[in-house]
């Protein structure tokens, strides 16, 4: 017998998750949020440093206060950029024990439909009903590697996404595939660890620039130009400023500008870093990969310089995420069939609700129903004050007359 269903779950305690968990505890909304706090932003490497600006990097919370540049300030520490990543970690860390004490640490195993309710199995055994789920997973479940990769054992390839052990890759030939910030900040920390590094690129590499300071620039500038949570630019500052449009374009051009926007870059800070300390080969096409002996060979083309053969220790995959529901470990395959998709993301509400009623998703596998600002941190705070505003109109409070439900 399950006990009577939770009115929200939340699976996962990044920044969407304890930004909807601290709104809903303020609104007195009944929930339960799961998850490791911070844990991606945990496990990023020593010395690399947020892409985003401080301002553009906040939790959003129900007061607005608490921002990460006051964090920054209150700690003698640098708030504009680059910032650390251990940094961001820490203030999440503070505001989930300040205002999500309630967080459970345990991960969800399971979530399927069973009589005619969502229900979470969790790692401790425990059996969870709920009305409502929220899937706040970033980018957890959705690396992506190449079919002409994938063909390499894992012992020859993993991917640049989670924690790495850099020393056990001294005096190893390692090849990064990829030509975005992944890709050549894993690169430049196996170099510093001691790793013979080369990058491919399948294009070239687009380092990102230093700008100049908000307060540095004149008022016509600002004006021609504007800056925003995303960086400069009148795209950028529409997408943060008006950022439910997006969900209205048809979802052929959302999608397609959705994937152009905002594409791979490195930033200024890493180039430094790499310049004539890692080869970089642009403009590559990989037609092969296999294992020779105790190595990995791969099969490469190279624009003006023909097809040759390069052979490497490992390899590491720096070639982004890809959405995909059927990826989420946890969602019962009978659960993930109710779900419409826009490839393989899913189809949400304008309230980020999908096909199957009462599970919704935010963050970055929201990106091809809002468009590129979700997949960034600066897009919890239109995500969180979008959600928590409909779950509070749709759950009962405990006390509250049944027949008030809507």
């Amino acid at each position: 017998m399950l006990p009577m269903p939770i009115e929200v779950a939340i699976i996962g305690a990044g920044p969407n998750g304890l930004g909807l968990a601290a709104h809903l505890r303020q609104a007195g909304v009944p929930h339960r949020i799961f998850g490791s706090p911070m844990q991606t932003w945990r496990d990023m490497p020593k010395n690399m440093y947020l892409k985003s600006l401080g301002f553009a990097t906040s939790i959003p919370i129900p007061d607005g206060r608490r921002t990460f540049p006051e964090y920054c300030r209150a700690h003698g520490l640098e708030d504009y950029e680059p910032i650390e990543f251990a940094t961001f970690a820490q203030y999440g860390l503070e505001l989930q024990r300040e205002l999500v004490p309630q967080l459970e640490e345990t991960l969800v195993t399971d979530l399927r439909r069973a009589g005619g309710q969502l229900v979470l199995t969790l790692a401790t055994g425990e059996r969870v009903p709920a009305r409502r789920v929220v899937v706040a997973v970033g980018l957890t479940y959705f690396a992506r590697v190449p079919a002409v990769l994938a063909a390499l054992p894992p012992e020859r390839l993993t991917h640049t996404w989670g924690p790495k052990n850099f020393e056990a890759f001294a005096e190893k030939d390692v090849l990064v595939v990829g030509g975005g910030a992944s890709a050549l900040e894993t690169a430049v920390l196996l170099y510093e660890h001691g790793a013979r590094a080369q990058v491919l690129a399948r294009g070239g590499v687009s380092w990102g620039g230093r700008g100049v300071r908000e307060w540095q620039r004149s008022w016509i500038d600002r004006i021609r130009v504007p800056i925003s949570s995303l960086g400069h630019g009148r795209e950028n500052w529409a997408l943060q400023h008006i950022p439910w449009l997006m969900h209205y374009v048809p979802a052929e051009r959302r999608i397609a500008f959705t994937r152009r926007h905002l594409g791979p870059a490195p930033a200024w800070w890493l180039r430094e870093r790499a310049e004539g300390k890692i080869t970089i080969h642009v403009h590559t096409t990989i037609e092969q990969a296999q294992v020779t002996g105790d190595r990995a060979t791969l099969r490469v083309r190279q624009a003006g310089m023909g097809a040759r053969e390069i052979e490497a220790d490992h390899v590491m995959a720096g070639t982004g995420y890809e959405a995909d529901v059927d990826r989420i470990a946890f969602i019962h395959p009978d659960l993930a069939s109710e779900i419409s998709r826009l490839e393989r993301a899913p189809r949400l509400s304008r309230h980020f609700e999908s096909s199957a009623p009462g599970l919704y998703f935010i963050g970055p596998v929201a990106a091809l129903s809002f468009g590129p600002l979700v997949r960034f941190v600066a897009g919890a705070e239109f995500a969180v004050g979008v959600l928590a505003k409909h779950l509070a109109s749709q759950v009962t409070r405990p006390g509250a007359d049944m027949a008030s439900r809507a």
